[in-house]
């Protein structure tokens, strides 16, 4: 008995008990979805592995084999030479590029070929080929008319009703950047995959930088290399946009905690003017420029706002520099091409929920299903693992939070703002994330496919994680590194993610 409830207070224990419940609940959802009839969005019972867009279906080849040399090779280095030692900056950055290029690729060469048109193709190089979906296909186009005309009349008819799906839905950041790569490299899919395997590296330096400033270098050590393995960012990067679109948006995030370390003066609580407010503001804008999903992260900068009550005129001062940076960069667009943002907003909803069939949220059980459906399809791709001890860490935080806003009573008449005394931006970056999270999760703004459109929140996790982690034995983060591996190893092996 006592041996049982050791095991259950352990990590791995708590692991095992929350991949039975994730598991148990894909039971019941595939259950209630065939008898109601039910789709979640563009999940559908019948095909997907609720509640990923992801099929059922086993590709396992030789292929499998450079990608557990690496991943198995990344936990030995780990081991030997990066977690316990004093290596410099540059060179774990260096090594963390390295690294996260090649379990990128070769994960995502797991499945080997495709067939397209009595061709094999990698499937490295495969997402980039399908008809009528991708931005890839509009390259051509936007070469054709010209980059002022292309964003001038992106939200025109003529235009917008000839451009392919995701085109569609989303701003034409995503074709820019493409457009951009072929003009440098060519237009072709080596050239155009890679890129995007390159581009997207660059977010190691801000995740590295923000768990840094949040904590300490310990901590950003080990978020890092958690990052590195962690499922649905490594699946995902290589083979859609969602990569490249992650970048702005954790930038953004870094920039603005180096604005309030260094704009807001800790003694006397005034503003002083630096750049990194500006900044934050335009990586805003260029986030949203290539996907709308980035104002998650301006939400929660605003909640961030609010729970620091006591910094909240310094904040909107920060924020007010932020909008300035967001506003100019649409407002120099428009001079420079014409481009109308609202008009292009407005008609990729229009296309989205036409292709939903509307809303996909005009049921009141349909709004409870898919909300949790996004909920737990995100829990589940970032990792089993990290939910686990995110979780933990959470709690843990909670704990924290509690005491630091309890008022001894020999203070309260004296005090004029009992309820927030102490705070630090470790517990609000937690406990502001919580309720973004929540807040999108049920606001109806998004349905299905956050495994993959949510991949910029991954810094929410596994900084906290690895906070969690540096307080624990050496063993316990190998346990979470390892069987982060194994999962998306599996994950990679059992579906097809059309990504």
């Amino acid at each position: 008995m006592q041996y049982f409830q050791k095991a259950i207070r352990s990590i791995i224990g708590q692991v095992f008990i929350v991949a039975l419940f994730f598991l148990l609940y894909h039971k019941i959802m595939v259950i209630i979805m065939r008898e109601a009839s039910l789709s979640l969005g563009a999940v559908k019972h019948r095909r997907d592995f609720v509640p990923y867009y992801a099929i059922p279906e086993v590709n396992l080849s030789l292929w499998i084999l450079p990608a557990l040399v690496i991943c198995i090779g990344f936990l030995f280095l780990c081991y030997r030479y990066i977690h316990s030692n004093n290596i410099s900056y540059r060179k774990l950055i260096l090594i963390a590029f390295v690294c996260f290029i090649a379990i990128n690729i070769s994960v995502a060469q797991i499945d080997g070929f495709r067939e397209i048109e009595n061709e094999q193709i990698l499937t490295l190089f495969y997402p980039y080929t399908r008809s009528g979906l991708e931005y890839y296909e509009d390259v051509p186009r936007l070469e054709e008319i010209g980059l002022r005309t292309f964003l001038r009349d992106f939200s025109k008819p003529y235009l917008f009703d000839t451009l392919t799906g995701h085109t569609r839905t989303h701003p034409p950041g995503g074709v820019v950047f493409l457009w951009i790569v072929s003009k440098v490299f060519g237009y072709n899919l080596i050239s155009a995959s890679l890129a995007s395997v390159l581009f997207t590296t660059l977010v190691i330096v801000p995740i590295y930088k923000l768990a840094e400033r949040l904590y300490d270098q310990k901590v950003a050590l080990c978020a890092l290399l958690l990052f590195l393995v962690t499922p649905n960012f490594v699946m995902f990067t290589t083979t859609s946009m969602d990569g490249p679109f992650s970048v702005f948006p954790i930038l953004s995030l870094y920039l603005f905690y180096e604005a309030r370390h260094k704009e807001i003066d800790p003694e006397t609580a005034l503003t002083k003017f630096r750049p990194y407010s500006l900044l934050t503001g335009l990586s805003l804008a260029l986030g949203m420029f290539m996907t709308y999903s980035t104002v998650v992260i301006g939400v929660f900068l605003c909640v961030i706002a609010l729970l620091e009550r006591y910094r909240f005129k310094q904040y909107l001062k920060m924020l007010l520099y932020a909008s300035i940076g967001f506003v100019g960069f649409y407002v120099l667009l428009f001079i420079l091409t014409g481009f109308q943002p609202f008009e292009a907003l407005w008609a990729s909803i229009k296309r989205d929920e036409q292709g939903m069939g509307g809303t996909g949220y005009h049921r009141l059980d349909l709004y409870f299903y898919l909300s949790i459906a996004n909920l737990f399809a995100f829990l589940m791709g970032v990792g089993i693992p990290i939910t686990t001890v995110w979780l933990r860490q959470l709690v843990k935080t909670f704990k924290e939070w509690k005491q630091n806003t309890t008022v001894p009573a020999s203070e309260q008449a004296t005090t004029r703002t009992p309820w927030i005394l102490r705070h630090d931006k470790s517990d609000t970056f937690i406990i502001g994330f919580l309720i973004t999270l929540l807040y999108f999760t049920f606001s109806t703004w998004f349905t299905m496919e956050v495994e993959r459109i949510w991949i910029f929140m991954v810094p929410f996790f596994v900084i906290p994680v690895a906070k969690y982690l540096t307080t624990r034995s050496k063993r316990d983060f190998f346990w979470v590194a390892g069987l982060l591996v194994l999962q998306l190893i599996i994950s990679e092996v059992l579906l097809y993610t059309r990504w």
